[in-house]
């Protein structure tokens, strides 16, 4: 078991966008060319539906959404990999629906 404690980091990449929002091959190939060099030892990858409000437009706002879940060391090079996932993720896509959420979790192998 190791030492260092470990977080679960989950992040909302909203898939609608101004200019029609992202394609699965475009989710796929941001996966393939940014997600997984920076987390190789692995990730969850779950489709969504979600809405919430936004100051930015009246009511209700509904969205796509895919949720990367990582489980990683709780250190500062893993929290600038996300960040940097993030502002890649916004800038790509043209996106403000990003959110990322992160929790302790132990992990226990068979």
């Amino acid at each position: 078991q190791s030492d260092t404690a470990m977080v679960q980091s989950t992040i909302y990449f909203g898939m609608e966008s101004p200019d029609g929002g992202v394609s699965e091959q475009e989710w796929s190939t941001f996966l393939a060319d940014e997600v997984t060099p920076r987390f190789p030892d692995g990730l969850t990858v779950l489709s969504a539906y979600g809405q919430g409000t936004s100051t930015k437009a009246a009511g209700v706002l509904t969205e796509t959404t895919k949720m990367l879940v990582i489980v990683h060391p709780d250190t500062p090079e893993a929290t600038g990999k996300l960040d940097e996932l993030k502002s890649i993720y916004k800038e790509r896509f043209h996106q403000t629906g990003v959110f990322h959420t992160r929790q302790p979790v132990e992990v226990v192998a068979d």
